[in-house]
């Protein structure tokens, strides 16, 4: 049967480029990481090549000057192969991991990332990843801090995680599976999340973390007790779990009104 190829050859310029780039195992990469001199040539002729290897459809252009390497056997069918969307958004803003991308990265949830998350210093923009991703790059200005190196990735510490998740859980999934992560973490560095809250955050933020974490009790969930006493110190005046909703309960501990409702928050822990 003979193979209905979808590339074009390469010319042994175009060969060096790209088999240079499978030597080290590089799929995803910047034209400025690559170093003309190492391929005998000037940098304004190794875009022209950049150029006729995507052309020829042995690499795939995803965002302003970042590209993806087709390993072979993908390249010749045709096919797109994204084997880290992570490690792309990365090299397409300059940030790191947050919120529901982070709690995959630490290891805290199950949800595959379609959505990638990137916390950055001045700028917001959602931009498509091939077919089935998109990168969510959100500015945080002063709350750009707390993060670190895990592995290859650039991400916020736990702690700075599920602060970042309890402030905007809409990133996260909601706070049911914000509570679910913090539940499959245990502990994590309060004194770090004590030093956010302080820094960035209000009575309404302190009064709903305090309330959330209280609700964990169910499920013998080891509460850290200095943290809790601190966040009762911040209680301010009445506030709404989601001011997206009306009704609900109101709980007098922590002055909250708690228009979701603890079925649904502990709906993971209830359900299995």
């Amino acid at each position: 049967m003979e193979l209905k190829l979808t590339t074009k050859p390469l010319s042994h310029e175009e060969q060096k480029i790209y088999l240079y780039l499978e030597s080290i195992e590089k799929n995803t990469f910047k034209v400025s990481e690559l170093d003309a001199k190492k391929f005998g040539m000037v940098p304004s002729y190794l875009y022209v090549l950049i150029g006729r290897l995507e052309k020829k459809g042995w690499i795939t252009r995803v965002g302003k000057g970042v590209y993806l390497r087709l390993p072979a056997a993908t390249a010749l069918e045709g096919k797109v192969y994204l084997e880290d969307p992570f490690e792309v958004a990365l090299k397409m803003f300059k940030g790191y991991l947050a919120f529901q991308s982070a709690l995959k990265v630490h290891g805290l949830s199950e949800y595959e990332p379609f959505t990638i998350y990137v916390a950055t210093k001045t700028k917001s923009e959602t931009v498509p990843l091939l077919k089935h991703y998109e990168i969510k790059a959100i500015k945080f200005g002063k709350r750009f801090t707390g993060f670190e190196k895990t592995g290859k990735y650039a991400v916020s510490t736990k702690a700075k995680t599920f602060f970042d998740c309890f402030y905007h859980p809409n990133y996260a999934g909601g706070y049911a599976e914000v509570l679910k992560s913090l539940h499959t973490a245990g502990t994590i560095d309060w004194k770090e999340m004590e030093k956010y809250l302080e820094k960035f955050g209000s009575s309404s933020i302190c009064q709903k973390i305090g309330y959330l974490i209280s609700l964990l009790k169910e499920t013998e969930y080891d509460h850290p007790q200095d943290f809790i006493d601190y966040l009762k110190g911040r209680i301010g005046n009445k506030t709404k779990l989601d001011f997206s909703q009306s009704g609900g309960s109101y709980n007098k501990e922590w002055m909250i009104i708690d228009n979701i409702g603890k079925k649904k928050l502990l709906s993971w822990w209830y359900n299995g």
